[in-house]
């Protein structure tokens, strides 16, 4: 059986896998030495010769794999978590699988950061130092306030666990309503509106998906109480950032912290660079590059493991659901 690793050129050296890193991997696990054959391209003009004779691809650059012949493809491994860009192209009867999960320390680590900076009053000193303008402000405690946390996977569940060590009162948002986080409590997407005006953080890790993709509208940013920050490290999308703008120029918000746009780079005209009260990230907050190869790998020989006994996979993607 054939795997193949095709690489982004673009990427940094440390997301590379080589052949020589997964043959390691795969000798230290006496279950699959030996049973694999491995290549490996980073090169766009020879992708095509690659896929057409490999049984199991690990991509590390999105692809439209309905333009290739891919004859013996049947699991897709990527390092990416979100795969809505995979999704639009994906052939029918080829098995995917994400990186879910890896990004989840620092994640959580992130979102906790900016969760206290709402606590005390950070964006708004910020704006101020850039004015320099001499406002005190002075809250309390973190304590007994109310997180909302849209998606309660790999990153939303770290991050419920350390939100709740914190003191915070979260409550998880899931298709199902239904969780084994760290929460409080976890209500469905259709519940959402009822719990708006009690919430002093949203949090976003969703994905996107034809269920979430605005899903934070404008009549939902005015059920917001004004005390309210806003957090997005998921999809940008599921956001409507000119609604955000709006209530953040009237003062109708505490803030937001950003690190995904609609449009990346984003532009320099952008207006949302100006914006009062955003603290803006170059969608790098999740990203450990010192571990995240790693830790895709690890889920990766997991896989291989499960996928040569005929067991279920991890971080498997319906994509029916999208996610």
């Amino acid at each position: 059986m054939h795997i193949h690793i095709e690489n982004d050129a673009s990427a940094p050296r440390a997301l590379h896998l080589s052949v020589e890193q997964l043959q390691l991997q795969l000798d230290a696990h006496p279950p699959l030495r030996g049973h694999f054959t491995l290549s490996e391209n980073s090169d766009a003009a020879h992708t095509a010769d690659f896929l057409a004779r490999c049984d199991i691809l690990w991509s590390g650059r999105k692809l439209a794999l309905d333009q290739f012949s891919t004859p013996r493809l049947s699991w897709v491994q990527v390092m990416s978590a979100g795969v809505e860009q995979w999704l639009a192209h994906w052939p029918p009867g080829v098995t995917l699988t994400n990186a879910s999960g890896v990004h989840g320390d620092k994640g959580a680590e992130f979102i906790l950061m900016a969760a206290l900076m709402f606590n005390f009053g950070i964006p708004g000193f910020l704006q101020d130092q850039a004015q320099r303008v001499w406002r005190p402000t002075f809250g309390g405690c973190a304590r007994g306030k109310t997180v909302l946390l849209l998606g309660v996977g790999g990153i939303g569940a770290a991050a419920a666990k350390l939100l709740t060590a914190q003191g915070y009162r979260v409550i998880g948002v899931t298709r199902s309503g239904q969780c084994d986080a760290n929460v409080a409590r976890c209500i469905r997407i259709d519940a959402l509106d009822d719990v708006l005006p009690q919430v002093d953080v949203v949090v976003s890790t969703l994905p996107l998906t034809p269920q979430t993709h605005n899903l934070f509208d404008r009549r939902r940013f005015d059920l917001l109480p004004v005390r309210a920050g806003i957090v997005i490290v998921g999809r940008a999308d599921v956001f409507d950032y000119s609604a955000m703008r709006e209530k953040l120029n009237a003062g109708e918000l505490a803030g937001a912290v950003l690190d995904v746009y609609p449009q990346e780079p984003l532009p320099a005209d952008d207006p949302l660079w100006h914006t009062p009260g955003v603290v803006m990230t170059p969608h790098c907050s999740l990203d450990d590059h010192s571990a995240y190869l790693a830790g895709c790998l690890e889920v990766f020989i997991d896989n291989l493991a499960r996928f040569r006994h005929g067991q279920p996979l991890r971080n498997q993607v319906d994509p029916a659901r999208g996610y």
